[in-house]
């Protein structure tokens, strides 16, 4: 028996309220860029413990393994909006909390590591949120667009946000530099509300209380996985997203091969790195263009066999221009995947799904990538330090797993009924989500290498 929410009519923003909030989604997400450094230098600061960096590094994978599904199954409950709201409101919080602790001195790695797990697990629940947000406030065919441009600000934010904390930190010291990070979603906080107001607030359907919304969380997480199995197109693509991150993860490799294998100066590596970063950017630029003229599952499938060449290509390369080439295409494809993914996922899956389906999309890719990760240390291991033959293996099998999409789901496509495709539930709607089994999800059918390889991952 459903029970849901009643229905609320579909209602979008004004344009103008739309650039709005992206603006500050874009701002919110150089918050997320300032994290990726700040906190382990604040760690440093406080402990000069190289391991305890590292430790710092991790939360916000090791947060969504720990919260990605439940955070899915709540956001399927839930006004996305209203998650986004509090979401940044707590991670305002810790951050300015940090930046507070850290001008008085009154600092530990426990309380650090604690309050950076704070932010990453509401990091967690906010991208979800936003994922089914913009399903609800974006037509269909501007899917695409709103994906790209978000990814854009994603994947620049965390090329300038690192350069920024530098800057920040160099002039004013890190409890500037993570006051300004606590900002960041303040204004995110701000954008959020703006499209609130008005029309929008007085139709919109409100969320139901925390305690009635997690009655029946496992229950609805065996529904979401009922659903992914029933879309045959989207649990193709979950598949290979979790494969495709198996594979991508030998980045972590990249800075020893270029340095100890290859013998090139930090410059040079670092040029390297950088091109990546400038793929991804370009990449969301591909996805635009070509995600308005290609078959979707066509172009994820381009995009997934260029990034395995790529990869394979890079563990034969000997010179610099060939690996600041074969770098930005990795980059540039993987992200081309990325957005044409979300977005096929946002079209396809049922909205009362929504949230569910993402997180188990990517809590099965973050899962994958420190496997990856181990693997290839070990096999370069065991090679005797050349992971020239793990990078060639790694990007062949990478290209089998795509023939093997393109055979088993993508090359037939999905063909939704116009009751399913977007969903049986209405933008603008907030569900309590609990349909029969096969009901509603029927179809008929880094600057551093590990942030690249996170970046890059689908």
């Amino acid at each position: 028996m459903t029970n849901a929410l009643t229905p609320a009519a579909p209602v979008r923003p004004s344009p103008l309220a739309f650039r709005v909030f992206l603006g500050g989604q874009s701002v919110s997400l150089i918050g997320d860029g300032l994290a990726i450094l700040a906190i382990p230098l604040l760690v440093l600061e406080v402990s000069g413990s190289p391991y305890a960096a590292v430790l710092a590094a991790i939360p916000r994978t090791v947060g969504y393994l720990l919260v990605g599904l439940p955070a899915g199954a709540l956001v399927d409950r839930l006004n996305p909006r209203d998650v986004m709201l509090t979401m940044d409101v707590i991670r305002f919080g810790v951050f300015l909390s940090l930046a507070v602790l850290a001008a008085t001195s009154h600092l530990s790695v426990p309380v650090i590591l604690a309050l950076a797990f704070v932010a990453a697990g509401a990091g967690v629940f906010f991208e979800t949120a936003l994922t089914v947000a913009v399903r609800d406030l974006v037509e269909e065919e501007r899917l695409v667009r709103t994906n790209s441009l978000l990814e854009a600000a994603n994947q620049s934010a965390q090329i300038v946000g690192p350069g920024l904390v530098g800057v920040l930190s160099a002039l004013w010291g890190l409890q500037v530099a993570l006051l300004v990070n606590a900002c960041t979603f303040a204004v995110s906080s701000a954008t959020v509300l703006h499209v609130l107001r008005g029309k929008d607030r007085a139709s919109r359907t409100p969320s139901p209380p925390l305690r009635e919304a997690l009655r029946g969380v496992r229950g609805d997480l065996v529904q979401g996985f009922r659903c992914l199995r029933s879309l045959r197109v989207v649990l193709v693509v979950t598949c290979l997203q979790a494969s495709a991150n198996l594979f991508l993860a030998v980045g972590y490799l990249l800075v020893f091969y270029l340095r100890d294998t290859l013998h090139l100066g930090a410059s040079a590596a670092s040029a390297v790195v950088a091109a990546g970063g400038v793929g991804g950017v370009l990449g969301t630029t591909v996805a635009l263009r070509l995600g308005r003229r290609m078959r979707h599952e066509t172009l994820i499938a381009l995009s997934a066999a260029c990034l395995g060449t790529a990869l394979a290509s890079l563990g034969v390369a000997t010179s610099l221009v060939p690996l600041l080439v074969l770098n930005l295409l990795l980059g540039g494809s993987t992200v081309t995947a990325v957005v044409l993914i979300r977005t096929l996922r946002q079209r396809l899956v049922p909205r009362a799904l929504l949230g569910r389906v993402t997180a188990t999309a990517k809590v099965a890719a973050l899962a994958a990538s420190p496997v990856g990760a181990l693997a290839g240390g070990a096999l370069t291991t065991l090679n005797h330090g050349n992971p020239r033959p793990v990078f060639v293996a790694a990007g062949a099998l990478s290209v089998l797993t795509t023939a093997a999409a393109w055979v088993f789901g993508l090359r037939a496509g999905s063909r939704p009924s116009s009751g399913t495709e977007r969903g049986s539930t209405a933008p603008g709607t907030y569900a309590t989500p609990v349909p029969e089994a096969g009901g509603t999800a029927e179809a008929s059918s880094p600057g551093t290498p590990p942030r690249q390889a996170a970046n890059g991952a689908f």
